[in-house]
């Protein structure tokens, strides 16, 4: 189910178009050359008992208790009308809504559903204290019905929902599920081979500007004009009496106000929708691109014994859109993984992801999952250990650290500056602290290496 939303001026051209007039004067004056006698209560607009009608097109399903459904077309409109005579006229005092249900719901929409639906969709979108009919058609292979109600209440007050899209939106969706009912997809799924003259061009041109908005090529308001100009559709904008910029679409002779076609194709929408798309697209492009070039591998190992120092190179101030502070940079750079917040394409909140260095292919990496295997090479943690000692300034070549096993033995020196190896005690301390970086890591693991050999007391001889 879907719901339009029309709102008008006069109340009796509303209510003699959803009772079909046109048409059940039409039958009358042909019935009447046979049955004068038997058909005079249906002459003109005045004719009692409107629910005895001629036409089979229509049903009266519902109505509020002050609306009179047995006295004409008349006294239904004039009943209809009557709260807004509580106030200062406004432009469009008649609320009009169609709701239209899709043909494979047919089958279960009997007259008393219908008419429990509509009255829920009134109750939903906050349309109360109001007088309002509920007219049924049969004119179309789809089930469908009219509301004709006043924007102003019992009390005086204008019912603004009536010009609320999204609402309207959400309650049909709700009244979907509700109800269990399949959910209509606009004027693009209708047949227009069986429409005629300007309702056809309408529905056709729906469809004609639905296609262009779907290029992927267009991406901004001006790209979409553009191409709808190309493909002989006019777009103009008009400033009403109330200051509101109004839109039409037309084609050939033909123009219509673009709630006529569909809301959807408001300007302020669609630029909201191209403004999603290119975001979209650009997630996707650099998605689709590495963070970063691959550090080209040496070419080959000199004949110096000193291995070539790994650079990491540091990352941008941006990564999709997550800020990196100086903290993650800097872990980042001493090959620690680090945490970030990145949005998918769309989507609003942001998820976790895994942002480190791969040592192996010389470049950023980015998973959802957790890098539980990461492992940083032992020479990059000497040259950060040699980076961040304070001896390594010194010309001291052969200064090295000692620090106690974790068996309690005496203790073993393990040389880290200059060349020397890292030992399994601090590599086990910086397993067990990921988020220290190095420098902080052997400060803390120093301290408490002293505090161990404290405990310890001196060696006895």
């Amino acid at each position: 189910m879907i719901a339009y939303i029309i709102n008008g001026k006069s109340f009796g051209n509303c209510v003699d178009y959803v009772t079909r007039r046109v048409l059940e004067e039409k039958l009358h004056d042909e019935q009447s050359k046979r049955h004068k006698s038997d058909e005079r209560k249906y002459e003109s607009n005045d004719g009692a008992d409107i629910i005895d009608h001629l036409s089979k097109d229509w049903q009266l399903l519902a109505a509020t208790a002050d609306v009179r459904i047995y006295e004409g077309r008349k006294a239904m409109a004039d009943d209809i009308a009557r709260p807004t005579r509580r106030r200062k006229p406004i432009k469009d005092p008649v609320g009009h809504i169609s709701l239209d249900f899709h043909p494979a719901d047919a089958p279960i929409m009997t007259d008393d559903l219908m008419a429990e639906i509509a009255q829920d969709y009134m109750t939903q979108m906050g349309l109360t204290d109001t007088p309002y009919i509920v007219v049924r058609h049969n004119d179309k292979n789809h089930p469908h019905c009219h509301i004709v109600f006043s924007r102003i209440d019992n009390a005086g007050k204008i019912l603004t929902q009536t010009t609320n899209f999204k609402k309207n939106e959400r309650v049909c969706k709700a009244l979907n599920r509700k109800y269990q009912l399949t959910q209509g997809k606009s004027k693009l799924n209708t047949d227009v081979s069986k429409l005629r003259g300007k309702e056809k061009i309408r529905y056709q041109l729906v469809r004609d500007i639905a296609a262009i908005y779907l290029s992927s090529s267009v991406t901004d308001w001006r790209a979409f004009v553009d191409l709808l100009r190309k493909n002989g559709i006019t777009v103009r904008e008009k400033i009403g009496k109330s200051g509101r910029v109004n839109l039409y679409y037309g084609i050939g002779k033909y123009e219509f106000w673009y709630k006529k076609l569909d809301p959807f194709f408001s300007r302020e929408n669609l630029e909201q929708k191209f403004k999603v798309r290119r975001e979209k697209q650009q997630a996707a492009k650099a998605q689709s691109q590495p963070l970063a070039h691959p550090q080209q591998q040496p070419q080959s190992q000199t004949k110096s014994q000193q291995p070539k120092p790994i650079v990491i190179p540091p990352l941008p101030d941006t990564v999709y859109g997550f800020k990196i502070d100086s903290f993650r940079q800097r872990d980042y750079q001493e090959g620690k993984f680090i945490s970030i917040g990145i949005c998918e394409p769309g989507g609003v909140v942001p998820l976790t992801h895994w942002l480190w260095y791969d040592f192996d292919r010389r470049q950023p990496v980015i998973s959802r999952e957790y890098p539980s295997d990461h492992k940083i090479p032992e020479a990059f943690l000497q040259q950060l250990v040699s980076k961040h000692s304070p001896a390594s300034s010194s010309s001291g070549a052969g200064i090295r650290f000692s620090s106690p096993s974790l068996g309690g033995s005496a203790p073993e020196e393990q040389g880290f500056a200059h060349g020397g190896g890292v030992s399994d005690d601090f590599k086990h301390f910086l397993e067990m602290h990921p988020c220290m970086s190095i420098e902080e890591a052997w400060h803390r693991f120093c301290d408490q290496q002293k505090a161990k050999q404290r405990i310890k007391g001196p060696k006895l001889h």
